[in-house]
């Protein structure tokens, strides 16, 4: 009796350490989608990417702008020397004494942009922004099915660590109820040792998926940006998708969907159009840009007060700009293969998305829809039939462990099925298994 009311102390205390923990910290139950809208709300890796679309649209604010112009005071004397003066007014004031006998120079200058660089630029900061909202969506739908992923794996250890506690609890009380019979001389040490072993197994094996169970958890709370001591536990709900219309996907048909929706793809062609307006200044920088100057300077020229107007530019004879030029056109060719790349990399990630799911689904409806109560139901005659004597151990613990070998199974094929629906979701870059 003693015997027993420590075992059942002990069984409730590590099924209880899960649950205490609980109860001393924040516990956060959701379901697959409040998560989902958690994580984008608050993922960090999503914010920070976000940040880099308002620098390129900064980018193109600053694109539009003129250049400032220079102002130039110079060639100002801070002295009068009356050698050179001898008491004479030379140079006349300009207001009140302000200026007699002084000299100065003022001068402005005014960059004008040639060949139309400034609307290039601004050409190629648009298709930098474009760029930049690619990425964003290439960081989300990576991060998107990382995400729905860990979530699959959360709802299978659940689902897993609750048939290992049931079980545990089973073999807990046939333990306890041997522990007596031996105590009390009517069976030998041999069979009681064997389930003993079992129940240790089942226990060792529940250690396990906690430890895995944390582990995923502490994923998705980095994802969703949780604080540390938050539980996090996903709500159990039937996860199944709708594959009606699997077997009328089309291969060509996602194909073309994925270039509308892929953000890899939509980069490739973006770079194309990026080198080509890149060009296109590299070509523009050839002609010098021009700089137009007013000038006023006093008392140093035949005239006291001159005022006169220039131009400078550049002369293009050493450098044509010859080098940036053939990069440019280099950078267009390689977008060229990088798209016919990217082209051929979707063709085949949908076509083996495809295949792994349809094989998936095919071994998912193999498996009878009652066949998961009718093994429940089994394990509970069994059970009935070890108690009351009417069968062995072996047979009894050899059903035991293909019972738990089965319900692994199952729920493997549910994960299975769920994440080959999401990389199919992922090579067409659009949700078309939900």
């Amino acid at each position: 009796m003693v015997h027993r009311i420590i075992t059942q102390i002990s069984l409730l205390i590590f099924l209880g350490i899960f649950s205490r923990g609980i109860y001393a910290q924040d516990t956060l139950s959701l379901n697959k989608k409040e998560a989902e809208t958690l994580f984008l709300q608050n993922n960090l890796s999503l914010l920070v990417e976000h940040l880099a679309i308002s620098k390129a649209e900064a980018e193109l604010i600053q694109a539009k702008v003129w250049p400032n112009p220079t102002l130039t005071i110079d060639q100002v004397n801070l002295w009068k020397p009356k050698s050179k003066i001898q008491g004479q007014e030379l140079v006349p004031p300009l207001s009140g004494d302000f200026g007699r006998n002084q000299q100065f120079g003022i001068s402005i200058e005014q960059l004008i942009i040639t060949a139309g660089k400034r609307k290039k630029l601004m050409a190629l900061e648009k298709v930098n922004i474009e760029q930049s909202k690619r990425y964003f969506e290439n960081v989300l739908r990576n991060l998107k099915i990382e995400f729905r992923m860990l979530l699959n794996e959360m709802n299978y250890l659940q689902n897993y660590h609750s048939v290992y506690s049931k079980q545990l609890e089973s073999i807990q009380q046939l333990t306890d109820a041997y522990r007596n019979q031996v105590d009390a001389g009517f069976l030998n040490k041999g069979e009681f040792f064997r389930l003993k072993a079992m129940n240790l197994e089942i226990l060792n094996d529940l250690r396990e998926l906690e430890n895995e169970i944390e582990t995923t958890s502490f994923q998705l709370k980095q994802l969703m940006h949780l604080p540390s001591n938050t539980i996090f536990q996903l709500k159990q709900e039937n996860l199944a998708a709708d594959f009606s219309n699997l077997e009328m996907l089309n291969i060509a048909a996602l194909i073309d969907t994925a270039r509308t929706n892929r953000p890899e793809y939509q980069i490739s062609k973006l770079q194309q159009e990026y080198a080509q307006h890149l060009l296109k200044v590299e070509k523009a920088e050839r002609i010098p840009n021009l700089s137009l100057i007013g000038e006023y300077n006093r008392g140093d020229a035949i005239y006291t007060d001159f005022v006169g107007f220039g131009v400078a530019l550049d002369l293009p004879i050493f450098n044509r700009n010859k080098g940036n030029i053939r990069k440019a056109e280099l950078a267009i060719k390689q977008a060229e293969l990088e798209e016919e790349f990217t082209t051929s990399a979707i063709e085949k990630e949908i076509t083996l998305a495809v295949f792994q799911l349809r094989k998936a689904l095919q071994f998912s409806e193999a498996i009878e829809e009652n066949y998961t109560e009718e093994l429940d139901q089994v394990l509970t005659a069994y059970t009935e039939n070890f108690k009351n004597k009417n069968m062995g151990i072996i047979q009894y613990l050899d059903f035991l462990e293909a019972y738990l070998e089965n319900k692994n199974i199952i729920l493997q094929s549910e994960i299975e099925l769920m994440n080959k629906a999401e990389e199919l979701n992922y090579a067409v870059g659009k949700d078309v298994i939900k």
